[in-house]
């Protein structure tokens, strides 16, 4: 608001605001409030909320918005000679409406503006113009639509359209106004805005507008609502109850509103069983509205499964402290990351403040949505598969690095200089009993990870690496390993594991391993 009053005294005054923020952070329900508050104070020019679940065709698809803005423009008697303009440019050419957003643009809102300028005051115009859910709009040519009837498929090429037109009559001086657009940083958006002919103003939802006590007023408020309409004692819903469901929302107003909804339907029962219901559910039970909004932005992506498995590797697989070996380690070529999760920022942030490998996640249902194989259906990644993705990467990552790149003339130069440690140390946890190692593999593995005075480790890494692959059943991989930790002792003058040695005897002999 502070923007829409004041700033046309900026040194640099920008034309458009760009409000973004991850998913369910309340960026519709700020659109709505400035909405509302501009229409108060009568400054608001029009307003268009964009949704991608409505049922409604005018809510999704990019052709009604001209003539939205133009139908707003309309209602304004303080643009005198506006609407005569406008009917004839329409009168000869009703097919206008067909046309291209910019050719609509053009003939229904610039040229008029420009021919009544010199008879309305432009002081006594609104000023600001809204859209909201630009990310949502869709277009309506088949290929933006999707190919199921209903398919929600967000079409970038129709919410660039937009952003151009919009772009191109912040240029024009016959358009005097503001614009708001609200959307979630999806790349396609956050790449237009660089490249406009207009100054862009951005303010993303963050830690540093404190969600947490918006939150927790929030539900203090409406539970104190629940209390009055359903004769609740004054204790139930306590101060720790609220603080558990403000941490349980990690910032996101779609959790707590969420929570609301569900507490507030008589159907499903009272609100108190309803709020142990949900307390006991913290981890587990699906929230059918986030579950749906989780599945469509995951969806976006031009590999989805592949982008859950690497969002499950990267928030439960002891890599977080690691965001740039965690990165390199999943890409099979430079630039992957952006490509499989570009499309899903507004859930996985892929870079920090100084523009630096870091994942880290704003919602903490999305993991929980991705590990509840009922609430994820066909995108749900069990461990075993995740294990064996884990076991893949590193194998084919030691293939790339390893004692073979050389040979195949692959640069080998570690991506950072902890990299090389970082995946030795992990390594031996991730072999794969079912791959062809041969013993410069081995060697290689020992030398980087063992290059200070840790001989005294070999003998339990020798016996734990023997274990797992027998617990697979695979002897000739386990017998590889066993080799190349042999020779590699005897000949750097290390003790030799003969705890190990013994053990591997008495599997060979037996078929099993006794837990001595």
């Amino acid at each position: 608001m502070g923007w829409i009053k004041h700033g046309e005294q900026d040194d640099a005054p920008k034309r458009i605001l760009w409000l973004s923020g991850p998913v369910g952070s309340g960026k519709t329900a700020i659109a709505g409030s400035i909405a509302d508050e501009c229409y108060k104070k009568g400054t608001l020019v029009a307003s268009f909320f964009f949704s991608a679940f409505t049922g409604s065709l005018s809510q999704r698809l990019n052709k009604h918005f001209i003539p939205a803005l133009v139908y707003s423009l309309l209602q304004h008697e303080s643009i005198v000679g506006y609407k005569e303009e406008v009917l004839a440019a329409i009168e000869p050419d009703p097919m206008v409406f067909e046309r291209r957003l910019d050719q609509q643009l053009d003939s229904l809102v610039l040229k008029p503006l420009r021919k009544v300028a010199s008879v309305s005051n432009r002081s006594n115009w609104p000023s600001v113009i809204l859209v909201d859910g630009l990310d949502e709009c869709q277009g309506s040519i088949a290929s933006d639509l999707g190919p199921e009837r209903g398919a929600w498929t967000a079409g970038p090429a129709a919410q660039k359209e937009i952003l151009c037109a919009l772009s191109r009559a912040c240029v024009d001086p016959a358009f005097p106004f503001l614009i708001i657009i609200v959307s979630r940083p999806e790349p396609h958006i956050r790449h237009f805005f660089p490249t406009s002919p207009c100054s862009i103003l951005n303010i993303f939802l963050d830690d540093k507008y404190d969600p947490d006590s918006d939150i927790r007023l929030f539900l203090k408020a409406t539970f104190s609502d629940l209390r009055r309409r359903f004769n609740l004692p004054s204790t139930w819903a306590s101060k720790d109850v609220v603080n558990i469901l403000v941490k349980e929302a990690s910032g996101q107003f779609i959790y707590a509103a969420t929570v609301i909804r569900f507490l507030d339907n008589p159907r499903l029962g009272p609100p108190q069983q309803l709020l142990t219901r949900i307390l006991e559910w913290r981890d587990s039970k699906p929230f059918a509205t986030l579950d749906l909004l989780y599945d469509r932005i995951l969806r976006t992506s031009p590999d989805p499964l592949l982008a859950v498995k690497w969002i499950l590797y990267a928030s439960s697989r002891g890599v977080s402290s690691y965001p740039a070996y965690c990165k390199y380690l999943l890409e099979s070529y430079p630039g992957e990351v952006e490509h499989v999760l570009g499309a899903l920022t507004s859930l996985v942030g892929l870079v920090d403040a100084n523009g630096n490998p870091h994942f880290y996640f704003y919602h903490k249902s999305l993991l929980d949505f991705l590990r509840d194989p009922q609430r994820s259906s066909d995108l749900h990644v069990n461990e075993e598969s995740l294990e064996h993705f884990t076991r893949d990467r590193y194998y084919q990552t030691l293939q790339a690095r390893g004692p073979q790149s050389k040979a195949a003339d692959q640069p080998t130069d570690p991506p950072f200089p902890e990299f090389l440690n970082v995946f030795c140390v992990n390594l031996f946890y991730n072999v794969d009993p079912y791959r062809e190692y041969t013993s410069g593999d081995v060697e290689w593995w020992l030398l980087h990870r063992y290059k200070s005075h840790q001989s005294r480790r070999i003998p339990k890494i020798f016996a734990e690496v023997h274990n797992k692959c027998k617990w697979y059943g695979c002897l000739p991989a386990c017998d590889v390993w066993r080799k190349g930790i042999l020779r590699h002792c005897r000949e750097h003058g290390w003790p030799m594991p003969t705890i190990g040695e013994r053990l591997w005897d008495r599997f060979k002999s037996s078929g099993t391993m006794s837990v001595g």
